[in-house]
């Protein structure tokens, strides 16, 4: 009988579960097709009839994902790309296979593309279909590995498909554009159709910078042309390179600096992969303009205001939350640390710790407030009140650390042993004056991109 009630209940749940899809679907359906909820929520949308959003996802992830950007980021919008390493349709949406012109010889004989062959003969979910197979070979990771063969097709296919825009958008599937801020940022860099910029947050492989994909990047028309217009088949040339290096985003800057000379342009923190509760909030960033983030959803009023800053989030989504303690709770201090000195003999913090702690051992012009900061949150709290640049703190295992901006941070495993907590507090007050004492911001900071 308890089987029963129990299969009965998963039967209920399955046809919830399609009425909300269908439902879904037509909606996802109304807003492709270009109809606009009687909300007017797209009525005061800037143009954006020179710029193509391009995303990129992958098949386990789609149907998590890709609504939530229709609903959302591309809403308002008459013409996006949707790519992905299957060729699927969404919603009466065509998403693009952007692997099925990748080299046989790159992909023959080679595991990381075990889950492109094997999605394809999925007849459920590609969770379900990859959920005992990745774990039982250890490689939960086979989408990523996979994703790094996709951005150089992805730019080759999107010209082939739309030539005539100034610029191309392209994000991943959780990132969030704020349009009004990025159409009055393009309008102050240099003419996108005969200047070939690559604009991004700048990151670091073997010393090579290029523009981190889940924050998104801009290529102007320019860029493009030259690169995928003047050479034909492109992205063949990388494929064998893919599989010896970390990801896409990297190998699409090392093939638009050696076929066409590009370099990526740093436009941070305006385009940044931070949460709104990992964003720091200090004088560096305060004022400054947002573009697009990785992992930020949020309304879709978007005539709230023509240019959101740092500060907007922080109000939103910070200032509520701020508390003197918050327990189980890492809120991310790292700018300066004080370890237990025994702990750091026993080889205990991790390097980058050790490489960063601030050295109170032995010197007898530290005070004792610094020399006790390792020893509880209560004293790690009496250092940052002792100090005038700190904002927020955290303690953890013998570890205290503080910052010079504030930022909400996450929560942390919980733990009944009371050194192996994480808890983390906020100078609240510091914080209140501090944002007192700030001027109203001026015009934009908007970053000045440079072209080739």
């Amino acid at each position: 009988m308890a089987f029963s009630r129990r299969l009965s209940g998963k039967f209920l749940l399955g046809i919830l579960y399609v009425a909300v899809f269908l439902v879904a679907s037509q909606r996802l359906a109304e807003c492709v097709a270009g109809r606009v909820s009687s909300d007017g929520s797209c009525a005061s949308f800037p143009d954006t009839s020179n710029i193509l959003a391009v995303v990129k996802t992958g098949a386990s992830e789609s149907y998590a994902r890709i609504p939530t950007q229709i609903f959302t980021v591309l809403g308002c919008l008459q013409d996006f790309l949707i790519f992905s390493d299957m060729e699927q349709s969404l919603a009466g949406y065509h998403v693009r296979d952007s692997l099925d012109t990748v080299l046989d010889e790159a992909k023959d004989g080679n595991p990381e593309f075990d889950i492109y062959r094997r999605q394809k003969s999925c007849v459920v979910d590609q969770q379900s279909c990859s959920k005992f197979v990745s774990s039982g070979k250890g490689r939960s990771n086979e989408g990523w590995e996979l994703d790094k063969y996709k951005n150089i097709h992805i730019v080759e296919k999107v010209y082939q498909l739309r030539p005539d825009y100034d610029w191309y958008l392209f994000i991943d599937a959780d990132t969030y554009v704020l349009w009004h801020n990025l159409v009055e940022w393009l309008k102050m860099l240099e003419d996108p159709t005969n200047k070939k910029h690559y604009i991004g947050s700048e990151a670091l492989y073997r010393d090579f910078p290029f523009a981190h994909g889940g924050s998104g990047y801009l290529l102007s028309q320019a860029t493009i042309q030259d690169f995928a217009g003047n050479h034909s088949g492109i992205a063949n040339q990388y494929d064998t390179k893919a599989k010896g290096v970390c990801c896409g985003d990297y190998l699409l800057s090392l093939a638009l600096n050696e076929t066409i000379g590009v370099g990526v342009s740093d436009a941070r923190p305006t385009i940044n992969g931070e949460k709104p509760y990992t964003i720091p909030y200090g004088p560096g960033e305060w004022c400054h303009p947002l573009e697009f983030e990785k992992h930020f959803y949020a309304s879709t009023d978007v005539s709230r205001r023509p240019v959101l800053r740092f500060l907007d989030i922080y109000h939103e989504f910070v200032a509520p939350k701020l508390a003197p303690r918050r327990d189980d709770w890492d809120n991310l201090s790292q700018d300066v640390l004080y370890l237990d000195p025994a702990k750091k003999q026993q080889q205990h913090y991790p390097s980058w710790q050790e490489a960063r702690a601030k050295k109170t051992n032995n010197n007898i012009q530290v005070s004792a407030v610094e020399k006790n900061a390792h020893r509880s949150f209560e004293d790690c709290a009496r250092l940052c009140d002792a100090t005038n640049d700190c904002f927020q703190f955290s303690y953890h295992d013998g570890a205290c650390a503080y910052h010079r901006s504030f930022r909400l941070g996450k929560p942390a495993k919980k733990s009944d042993r009371g050194e192996q907590q994480w808890t983390s507090g906020w100078n609240v007050e510091r914080i209140r004056a501090w944002i007192g004492e700030q001027k109203p911001c001026g015009e934009p900071a908007w970053p000045l991109a440079k072209s080739a």
